[in-house]
């Protein structure tokens, strides 16, 4: 008996030791790390959010090492690309109501969508270790088979502000018709003004054939997945009513280590992300337009589109609001998987243990690069 209880825990230990052994065997890939977004970087949380790219490097280098989510590969679909937790919240759409959705599109594209739902539970391990991989997996599959899933009450608070706000632009941002100048601002020539404002007249953006392009300025964020990229603030008056927009460079999707299909072009993609992430009644203000050869985003700045912020709430709400983005992601990906009613059989069939594994094998990685920025 004492013998079989010896084994017992010779066998117990050399399972904690494999799984720990796995869990800590993801290859650190030779990449290039921007200085500047490492300075921005506070914590290895938001150092995964700057490095998106990375990620997906990551995946494709060790995709014999992921025990879970290699397996659900094999079904793609269009991926939002960054799926974080602070990368969801509320747009307005064209009868003023307000989806919860992803909020940007950058990364857009076609790769295996089981990896948006990896780097999602990756992030949100990163933000509370005691987070449950089994309740934000419920929740996707919940969005992928359209069922019905409770918003929290939390976020129900932000759909009335979001609705209430609607498309007015910010106060703080404008003033007596001009956007207010802040640090990093700059000023725009005249040619670049006139190609703006010729492409946005092309774009057919939902605004009548005699608006104006009021003001202009270049701005370009310090910090995060899209730290260094060209954009431009634009006030927009028509009929006496201002719109304030944002362009913003495109450049090739993150997802691109991954991608199951040629990434399409801005236009296509764009298209396509609004399409999958905001539906049938998303406003034509969202768009693309292509400025001294740069694909660029258009979408407005209204303050009624309203971005989640973890720091906003508890972590034990938080979860509950994790979760309900997992849904949301569900549902993202319900609109373009192949085969979903397999792909839901594949993920119900997944080993817990295998999913806890990959997910703490990317965290033991980007700690350790973290550490050695």
């Amino acid at each position: 008996m004492q013998t079989f209880k010896k084994l017992v825990q010779i066998f117990l230990a050399f399972t904690f030791l494999t799984q720990y052994s796995r869990a800590s065997n993801l290859q650190e890939i030779s990449y290039t790390f921007d200085q500047q977004k490492n300075q921005s970087a506070k914590n290895v949380f938001h150092f995964f959010r700057a490095y998106v790219d990375y990620f997906y490097l990551t995946i494709q280098a060790n995709k014999s090492n992921l025990a879970a989510f290699e397996k659900a590969s094999f079904f793609t679909g269009w991926c939002v690309g960054d799926a974080h937790p602070e990368n969801f919240g509320f747009l307005i759409q064209k009868d003023n109501s307000a989806i919860f959705t992803i909020n940007d599109m950058d990364d857009f594209g076609p790769c295996p969508v089981i990896y948006d739902l990896y780097r999602l539970m990756v992030s949100s391990r990163l933000y509370d270790e005691k987070i449950k991989l089994d309740q934000i997996l419920k929740s996707y599959l919940s969005g992928l088979n359209s069922e019905q899933e409770s918003m929290p009450s939390e976020l129900f608070k932000l759909l009335n502000k979001s609705q209430k706000n609607g498309t007015q632009f910010d106060s703080k941002k404008i003033d007596s018709g001009k956007i207010i100048r802040n640090f990093g601002m700059t000023e725009v020539n005249s040619n670049t003004k006139n190609e703006i404002s010729t492409a946005l007249k092309n774009a057919q953006l939902g605004f009548s054939k005699n608006f104006s392009l009021v003001d202009l300025v270049q701005t370009r964020k310090a910090g995060g997945g899209s730290s260094g990229l060209l954009r431009y603030e634009i006030l927009i008056d028509d009929d006496n009513q201002f719109t304030h927009l944002e362009l913003k460079e495109q450049v090739k999707p993150a997802i691109y280590p991954v991608a199951t299909d040629p990434i399409p072009d801005t236009e296509f993609r764009i298209q396509k992300a609004i399409q999958f992430e905001q539906g049938p009644m998303a406003l034509p203000i969202y768009g693309s337009v292509k400025i001294n050869s740069l694909g660029m985003l258009v979408r407005p700045h209204y303050t009624g589109n309203i971005r989640f912020n973890l720091s906003d709430n508890s972590v034990a709400i938080n979860e509950k609001i994790i979760s309900y983005e997992a849904y949301t992601l569900g549902q993202i990906h319900s609109r373009s998987v192949k085969q979903n009613d397999e792909y839901q059989k594949t993920i119900k069939n997944l080993n817990a243990a295998d999913i806890e594994n990959d997910v703490q094998a990317m965290i033991n990685l980007f700690k350790q690069v973290f550490k050695k920025r």
